[in-house]
Formats: C-alpha cells, structure tokens, sequence
C-alpha cells in the first residue's frame, strides 16, 4: 500500500513538474518570439539579413511557444496565455518565410536557413495559427525541390516536386524538376523510356515551348552504348502511332543525318497530328528544298552525261517546299518561333517567280 501511495504522489510531483515546465517554456519562448518581432519592425533596422533570420525565428518561436501554452497546466486544464500573441506575430511573419527563404538562399553562408525557410513554411501549414492564412505551400515546395536539384540531392528534390505539383501554381514548374531528377538518374532502357515519356507529356501540356523540345533533342543527342536511338523511337510509334513528339524526333534525327525523304514523311505524319506546330511545316519545308538540291544536282549530273534529264523531276521539290513555307509565313510573320525568309526565297528563285523573291530580299540578314 505505501508503495503505491509513493508512486501516485511521485506522479503527482512529476505533472505538476512537468505542467510548471510547460508553462514556463511557453513564457521563454514567447519572450523570444516578441524578440524576433520587434526586430522585424523596428524601423531602425536596415539590415535585411537580419530581418529575415528574425523572421524565421519569430514563427518558430511562436509555434513552439504555442505548443507549450496548449499543454495541460497541473490541474489538467489547458489555458492558453500567449495565443493572442502567438496569433498575431505568425499572421505577419508566417507569409514572409517565402520571400525569407529567397533571400537567403543566395548566399553560400545562409543556404540552410533559406532551407529552413521554405521547410518550415511547410511544416506549420498545418498549425491552427495559420489556418486563415493564404496557403502558397506548392511554392515553397517549389523553391526547395530546384535547390535540391541543384545541389544534387535527387531524394529530396523529388519529394518536394510530388508535392508542388499539387498546386496549380506550381505543377508544370515541378514536373520540370521532376524531369531533370530522371535525367540525371537515368540508367537503363527503362529508365530512358519513362523520362522521354514524362518529357512527351510536358510537350503536348506546351507545345510551343522550345526549352521542351530542346530537353528531348538533348536526349537524343547524347546517346548511350546500351541505347538506339532509330529502334528505340521506332519502338515508340509501335506503341503509339498519333504521337506527334515521336514523328518529329524521328524527322529530325533523319534530318540531321541527311535522309531527307525519310525526314519528310516522318515530318508529315507528325503535321496531320498538330497542325499547329509551326516549326514542323518549317522543316518539311527545309527538307524538301535540300531534297530538290540534291535532286537537281543528280539532273545536272545526267545532261552532263548526254543523258534524258527533266528539271521536273526537282522542281516539284521546290514547289512544294513554297507550299509549307508560306504556310508558315502566313502563321508565323514576324519569324517569332523560325527564321523562314531565306529558305522560302531559295524556293522562290529557283523557282523562277522573281517578283516574290525580292519582297523578300529586305528581310534577308535581319
């Protein structure tokens, strides 16, 4: 009996112990946070490191401070003292921890508290003081998984670009990350095949940036031993055969490599399934003109020789390159997404229509 009456007068001792340390850390730490937040609008300071260290400080102070003042005092009961102030420093510094975090995170010496920043944005987003407040979580989220990136911390970069693309705001920037972790990690076929997909997706999301289409190109660029290239794209058409992003890699790999029919046809499937693309009716404009060069110098080649040659058999290339090319110049007239003037006045002359050639000379060189 006596054992136990010490054992419940030991735990009495040890809440009551423990309810005096609880409110006796929620009075430091709201001593602290007021610290913090004094500093943030004292008018007297200048100094924006130091403003922006406060105001990492003032929200987790506050929170903390919070945290303790919700804790049972030694009857039991919970009464919080500091929740007004808690409340109203976190209204005010919570939403700078975003431009706090850009701030430090520019300079090598204060990286991590930039880090903390964002991360602690993140983790008090939960937190009942800031409920009311405008959550601008995916850009925080955002901001951590590009400098994860660029310190080649892949985990973690990944982990907060899931997170990021969440947010509409934020989506398309984080898949971008997300992609550049994959191509940095990639290692097999496998790993090859979900990148160009995820890269596909980002294409057809904006198919007139050029930073997309660039991403794919340098894929292709730098291929591997364990890799081709040809079978591989191949292998996608034979999976999917309306993807415009493989008819063009396809036209383009053929184009760089001067098979100018293959470049053209791969180019044409991709055009019936987006029309829209300017840069596709450009190259299969490019390459019908190199097509019918190669096709005229095989002619000059054949009369050279006595041979029955026809100027036919190169001037429909040319014919039809004007086609597409006007096209494009129709859709594209101030050369924004590609330069068509000299291809186009190429076509014109050999062509024969002068007068349409010198319209254009004015633009050649511009």
């Amino acid at each position: 009996m006596r054992r136990v009456l010490t054992f419940i007068l030991f735990f009495i001792f040890c809440l009551v112990t423990q309810a005096q340390d609880n409110r006796s850390n929620a009075a430091d730490f709201n001593k602290k946070a007021n610290q913090a937040f004094n500093i943030v609008h004292s008018n007297s300071n200048r100094d924006s490191l130091t403003i922006y260290q406060a105001v990492i400080n003032g929200v987790d102070y506050s929170l903390k401070s919070d945290e303790y003042d919700r804790m049972p005092n030694r009857r039991g009961k919970v009464k919080p003292e500091f929740e007004d102030d808690n409340a109203i420093r976190v209204a005010t510094l919570y939403p700078m921890l975003i431009d706090a975090g850009l701030f430090l995170i520019k300079s090598n010496y204060t990286t991590q508290d930039g880090i903390k920043a964002w991360e602690l944005y993140l983790t008090a987003r939960n937190n009942p003081l800031v409920a009311d407040i405008a959550d601008e979580s995916g850009i925080a989220a955002y901001y951590l998984a590009y400098n994860y990136l660029k310190s080649r911390n892949f985990r973690l970069a990944d982990k907060y670009a899931d997170l990021a693309m969440q947010y509409d705001e934020t989506v398309q920037s984080a898949v971008e990350v997300k992609a550049a972790c994959m191509r940095e990690q990639m290692k097999t076929a496998e790993d090859s095949m979900q990148y160009l997909a995820v890269l596909e997706k980002l294409y057809e999301t904006e198919p007139t940036n050029q930073k997309y289409f660039s991403w794919i190109m340098s894929f292709y660029q730098h291929p591997t031993q364990r890799f081709n290239i040809e079978r591989f794209i191949d292998h996608l058409l034979m999976n999917d055969a309306k993807s415009a992003v493989s008819w063009i890699l396809k036209g383009e790999i053929a184009m760089q490599a001067g098979r100018w029919e293959e470049a053209i046809e791969a180019y044409k499937m991709a055009d019936e399934i987006s029309p829209e693309l300017i840069p596709i009716p450009f190259n299969i404009g490019v390459c019908l003109n190199m097509k019918g060069i190669e096709m005229r110098n095989e002619v000059l080649e054949k009369k050279k020789k006595g041979e029955l040659a026809s100027d036919n058999e190169f001037m429909s290339y040319f014919a039809e390159a004007r086609n597409y090319l006007e096209r494009v110049k129709v859709k594209d007239p101030r050369r924004n997404k590609v330069d068509w003037v000299n291809p186009l006045y190429m076509a014109y002359n050999i062509l024969g229509n002068t007068i349409k050639a010198q319209e254009l000379e004015s633009l050649i060189n511009k």
